[in-house]
């Protein structure tokens, strides 16, 4: 082992201890580059899990360099679906300011432009040829009229012919031709005014057009040597080339509202075309080339929403609306290209959020559900999604959700206890070595870190292991610096972990008192000293939150003749759990096989937990009810001064129990509150003996011979401690008393 005097003299412990089999198992899973290799992590809480996830996810994700910057641009061509593009990480900053940029100087450039004396020379050209033909025609169309004696005029409704002068003051036989040829001559002037009116449209629609083709020659001019240094920058992307493509042909469409002013352009639908020039950095991981580390995103509320991402609105007028610019990525989204760290038991609150990642993990692709008629372009997934819980929770998705195992293939275990063996008790003073310098604490002495893993023993309840929940441990090591301070002394010490680990006692034991209080005043009936019939202490252990404590309690048993067998009084109340409703029913196979093989066994049995008020549960007192019923069956009595816990099977084989150690606490406690009397202890079963982890004053009183602690295996030798008597002269008068009932049970059915 270490040799030092205190824990600043050692390496500090900066791994994970006691996890070697979990280790191998996370390995394995983050080398595995497979989508259906997702890894779950299981263990109690505080066995270190989280810490060396991230850790190790850590460690991976700085050799890992595929994720990506990931923008939301504006689609063209389905304005409702917008497009995602996939950057080098880094570039996604420089794509959004360089198309800011693009669309800031196409303004100013385009404005300039189209304000300039060139531009103005180049437009009265053209309008100036429009109007030569315009004239040419109107003069001629005027030249004709007047030589068939009609004048061109301008009305409100167009072109009009008058005539130039009346000659119908002399009438002759021929006003009649005069007439008919006037009207002819009109109408054919009329005619031919509707063709020159078509001909002058026909020329503003090509003035029109040759004014649209030298704004866009002119745009182009501006727009081109822009947009072509932009493909080129981003030649590698053809989705980028696609999109500016776009760009440019949408600007040239509409490249009278790059030239129009401020105060012209207030309409609000006008303002709007420019959001379509705008770019979504939806996943942005930085320009920091030399932290190039794959994200390791933990999402601690996953909601639909927190994963997958969202959609903010704007209200008009009582309506929502939204754009690809408010699009919002989820943790998955970001998590892309590294690793996403769910809590399980968050997950599962959300049932619409387990589906949804199980389809992102199948299909390798995620869009936004932004519960609108816009569908943005799904983003394709690369990533490993890495589950945190209990074992519970991993049993029952196994169990009952068949998609789990097809994408979660790696199952890493965390146990709550280890080996104690020398490198395992050295890695807990490494490992206080390493908190003590973290976190600022005065560092352990020798003997303070003994009693730690002491501690750490009896948190496992076994003399062979010590513990891995270390959130427990860090809980004493804190507390004990705060009493070495108070001290006021260099080192925590061997006392300041007991005063620790006692204060922590009081401040959680208030039930213990209670029911300590009500032992002494005579409250609870429980007797250490002398002997009944069909009467025993049981024992059990009490759960208050994270504080567990022993107490003893009376079992009774009354036997009288009947055909009711063992009757649980505890059950028929429907205060008795299934597992102790079993062990009951395996009294019965027991008697069976001992005592009814010559005759049929004919028995009422009473078995009852007196002052039980809330209910029991577990097999660990079955032993002890049978020591009972032997007892009243045989009229031999039992040693109060001695408690019995054991579970048993039908062959009266004793078999181990839970909660060992506190259970003889609490015996012993309630021995020393009624008075001890040196003659007091507990039966035990034989395998539990490793299990013994024991306080100091109680070891001490059990060396001193003040307390004693017999361990058995069989059930014969639990009674013959209790009686002083051999087994099997209680067996014969318990076969006699058995056959006494039989025979009455006859008698009374002749």
């Amino acid at each position: 082992m270490l040799n030092y005097k205190n824990t600043s003299e050692i390496e500090p412990l900066e791994s994970i201890l006691g996890q070697e089999r979990a280790i191998d198992a996370m390995e394995i899973g983050l080398k595995i580059d497979n989508p259906a290799y997702n890894i779950y992590l299981a263990g109690d809480s505080g066995t270190g899990k989280t810490t060396y996830a991230t850790k190790a996810l850590n460690k991976y994700a700085s050799k890992k360099n595929s994720h990506k910057d990931w923008c939301y641009v504006y689609n063209f061509e389905q304005s409702r679906e917008p497009i995602i593009i996939g950057l080098e990480k880094g570039l996604g900053r420089t794509f959004k300011k360089d198309i800011e940029k693009l669309i800031e100087a196409l303004l100013d450039e385009l404005r300039d432009t189209f304000e300039s004396e060139d531009f103005e020379i180049g437009k009265n050209q053209v309008v100036e040829e429009y109007e030569i033909e315009k004239d040419a025609l109107l003069k001629k169309i005027k030249k004709y009229g007047e030589e068939k004696g009609f004048k061109l005029k301008n009305s409100k409704v167009g072109m009009v012919f008058i005539p130039i002068k009346d000659e119908k003051d002399d009438k002759d036989e021929d006003d009649e031709k005069s007439d008919e040829e006037f009207y002819k001559v009109k109408r054919e002037l009329e005619n031919m005014a509707i063709q020159v009116v078509y001909k002058i449209r026909d020329l503003e629609d090509a003035a029109k057009e040759a004014l649209l083709d030298l704004e866009e020659e002119v745009a182009k001019f501006v727009i081109d040597p822009h947009i072509e240094s932009l493909i080129e920058k981003y030649k590698d992307y053809d989705k980028v080339e696609t999109y500016l493509n776009n760009i440019r042909k949408d600007i040239l469409e509409y490249v009278y509202l790059f030239y129009l002013d401020e105060e012209d352009l207030k309409d609000k639908y006008d303002k709007e075309h420019f959001i379509k020039y705008k770019v979504n950095l939806f996943v942005d991981n930085g320009s920091d080339k030399e932290n190039s580390s794959a994200p390791v995103i933990f999402e601690i509320n996953p909601s639909p929403a927190n994963l997958f991402g969202k959609a903010e609105y704007d209200y008009y007028n009582g309506n929502i609306k939204t754009d690809f610019t408010k699009l919002i990525p989820g943790a998955v989204h970001k998590a892309n290209g590294g690793y996403l760290v769910l809590y399980v038991d968050q997950l599962l609150r959300y049932a619409l959020s387990w589906d949804m990642l199980k389809r992102a993990i199948q299909s390798r692709k995620m869009g936004v559900d932004t519960q609108t008629a816009i569908k943005p372009e799904s983003m394709p997934i690369d990533m490993k999604v890495i589950l945190i819980g209990d074992n519970y929770m991993y049993n029952a998705l196994y169990s009952y959700d068949p998609d789990f195992s097809k994408y979660f293939k790696v199952f890493v275990d965390f146990d709550d206890e280890m080996e104690k063996n020398e490198v395992n008790e050295d890695g807990i003073a490494r490992f206080i070595a390493y908190q003590c310098n973290k976190g600022n604490l005065k560092h352990f002495t020798y003997d303070a870190v003994d009693e730690v893993v002491k501690f750490s023993t009896r948190i496992v309840g076994d003399s062979y292991k010590l513990s891995t929940k270390f959130n427990k441990i860090m809980e004493v090591i804190v507390e004990g610096d705060a009493y070495a301070k108070i001290r006021n002394v260099e080192y925590v010490d061997k006392e300041d972990i007991k005063k620790a680990i006692n204060e922590r006692r009081k401040r959680l034991n208030r039930i213990e008192n209670r029911m300590d209080e009500s032992l002494e005043n005579g409250f609870t009936l429980i007797e250490t000293e002398g002997s009944r019939v069909g009467v025993i202490n049981g024992l059990s252990v009490l759960n208050t939150g994270e504080y567990s404590f022993g107490r003893p309690s009376r079992i009774t048993v009354t036997t009288s003749p009947g055909n009711d067998g063992i009757v649980n009084i505890e059950r028929e109340v429907k205060m008795s759990g299934p597992i102790h409703n079993k062990g009951v029913l395996i009294l019965g196979g027991y008697l069976a096989e001992n005592f009814a093989q010559e005759f049929p066994l004919s028995l009422n049995a009473y078995i009852c937990f007196e002052q039980n008020y809330g209910g029991i549960e577990g097999d660990s007192a079955t032993g002890a009810e049978l020591y009972a019923l032997l007892s009243s069956l045989s009229n031999v009595p039992l040693k109060q001064n001695i408690a019995a816990t054991g579970s048993m099977n039908q062959k009266g084989e004793i078999q181990v129990v839970g909660g060992i150690t506190e259970k003889i606490e609490g015996f012993y406690s309630a021995c020393k509150k009624k008075g001890l009397n040196d003659n007091q202890g507990v039966i035990i079963p034989k395998n539990n003996s490793r299990n013994l982890v024991l306080s100091d004053e109680v070891n001490k009183a059990i060396e001193e011979g003040k307390f004693r602690v017999y361990t058995v295996s069989k059930v014969e030798e639990a009674i013959e401690i209790l009686t002083d008597m051999k087994f099997e002269e209680i067996k014969k008068l318990v076969k006699e008393r058995l056959l006494k009932f039989s025979k009455a049970q006859k008698s009374e059915y002749k």
